[in-house]
């Protein structure tokens, strides 16, 4: 992860084809324990079934989804934060997935302690968008220097 000089922030295709692989896990995990509807579907030969391949399908493009508004968000931020004079972060988007990754292992589990759908899932997962947002607005408030 890179950040350039003119402030736009590079990412590598290693990085993002990373990415979305490790995010389409926990969106693949959410579908086979809070769909099983669809799960149910899934014949026995695998590889061979297309109803596999459209779950794996649905992963990847919620993936793609969480990735790039995670991508858009961290890079206003990182321009609005130099834009007040504060000192960016070059590793602010790794961070950022890392946080990503760990905010969906604990949207999964209070989803399955609690027992919700899968669509609870997804408004918990996007709604971590929204906190980076609001973070960002306080702390930017409240903690200026």
């Amino acid at each position: 992860m890179k950040v350039a000089v003119n402030n736009k922030m590079i990412v590598s295709p290693k990085t993002f084809f990373l990415s979305i692989l490790g995010l389409a896990y926990y969106f693949l995990i959410a579908i086979f324990l809070f769909r099983v509807d669809l799960v149910d579907k899934v014949e026995s030969p695998l590889l061979l079934d297309l109803d596999f391949y459209f779950i794996v399908f649905i992963s990847i493009l919620l993936s793609f989804s969480w990735f790039l508004m995670n991508y858009f968000l961290t890079h206003f931020l990182l321009i609005y934060k130099l834009q007040n004079k504060r000192k960016s972060e070059p590793d602010l988007f790794i961070s950022t997935m890392i946080c990503s990754i760990g905010y969906l292992s604990c949207a999964l589990l209070i989803n399955y302690i609690l027992d919700y759908d899968f669509g609870h899932f997804i408004a918990y997962a996007f709604l971590f968008l929204a906190i980076r947002i609001i973070w960002a607005v306080f702390s930017s408030a409240f903690f200026k220097k």
